[in-house]
């Protein structure tokens, strides 16, 4: 593993030039820990960097820097979140030898803390970012060598991929982002095969369902009328009507279509939504019992004392109401 190098003054042993920051693929040593169970604030995993991302820094002298994919500033430690702290083990060489220098190496240890998640705002815009305090301190303290060989705080924003910002005890070393350009090409693509079948799926719905007069009918769900061994991994329950509808519903299920629901649950633990003006949609997010047989009536309270006209399914723009509809599934083992 290629190491940090840090450079030290003789007299002071001051941090003067963070040049690990911009050292690729140099990384802490160790394993990567998991948030407190009970920690309920922001957590950043490691950046999934693509072919062509990039960020530009300035430092206080005006020059520029340039990082590419692969180089992720500041040696930050993955998963992050408030609190967290790891170490880094490194080696600083006096002021004045080169950076590829084979003299002997004063062994330091660096010292990280995630203290915040806060707004920060640079040149290349504004980040909610983690900020990060890191001390330095010599591990073989001799001769004329100050141990304390200095503090900086580094910036990483979660949005940019990368650190944002990094301020040493030396404005020549501080840096801050000034340009850059990240990808979400796994993230993207990863969204567009999850919504391809059911776009798909939904642009067969529409094509079949055609406009009729008289009051609106259900022409299909999903699963089928009478279907057996349906997956309890079933995750929605789809109802397409034949005409525009007005918004409102009303269904009754029996038994509940989430186990262990209290005494008179709802039909979803999910909620429900209308995908389009003729499609709607019983989430359930809480998964099915095996070997049941479920029912779902649509306008069950039609012709009852407690019938609401504007909370049952009916068609849009009058008060013809759909007609009542019970279907049946049952699931497999």
């Amino acid at each position: 593993m290629q190491k940090t190098v840090l450079l030290l003054s003789k007299q002071s042993c001051r941090l003067v030039l963070l040049c690990a920051l911009l050292i690729p693929g140099c990384a802490p040593p160790l394993s990567p820990l998991t948030p407190p169970e009970n920690y309920k604030g922001p957590i950043a995993e490691g950046p999934v960097l693509q072919p062509g991302d990039y960020w530009v820094y300035e430092r206080a002298d005006g020059q520029k820097v340039k990082a590419g994919a692969g180089t992720i500033l500041g040696n930050v430690s993955f998963p992050l979140w408030i609190g967290k702290t790891w170490s880094i083990q490194s080696g600083a060489l006096r002021m004045g030898q080169p950076q590829t220098s084979q003299a002997f190496r004063t062994p330091v240890a660096i010292e990280c803390t995630a203290a915040a998640f806060k707004p920060i705002t640079v040149t290349g815009g504004t980040f909610e970012a983690f900020e990060c305090q890191c001390q330095c301190s010599v591990i073989a303290v001799g001769m004329d060598i100050n141990p304390d060989c200095g503090r900086y705080t580094i910036w990483y924003a979660p949005r940019a991929k990368n650190i944002v910002k990094v301020k040493t005890e030396s404005t020549a070393t501080s840096l801050e982002l000034i340009e850059y350009k990240v990808s979400d090409k796994v993230k993207d693509e990863k969204k567009k095969a999850e919504e391809k079948p059911r776009k798909a799926e939904e642009k067969k719905i529409a094509a079949e369902a055609q406009m009729t007069e008289g009051p609106a009918k259900v022409i299909r769900t999903v699963p089928e009328n009478g279907s057996e061994n349906v997956p309890i991994s079933l995750n929605e329950v789809v109802i397409v009507f034949d005409q525009p509808m007005a918004g409102s519903w009303s269904i009754n299920c029996s038994p509940s279509f989430y186990p262990d629901a209290p005494a008179g649950g709802r039909c979803t633990e999910g909620g429900t939504r209308w995908t389009n003006d003729r499609t709607f949609v019983v989430q359930l997010t809480a998964g099915l019992k095996p070997n049941q047989r479920y029912s779902l009536t649509i306008n069950p309270s039609v012709g009852l004392e407690k019938f609401e006209l504007e909370r049952s399914f009916r068609g849009l723009g009058h008060s013809k109401l759909a007609l009542p509809l019970r279907f049946f599934f049952t699931t497999g083992p």
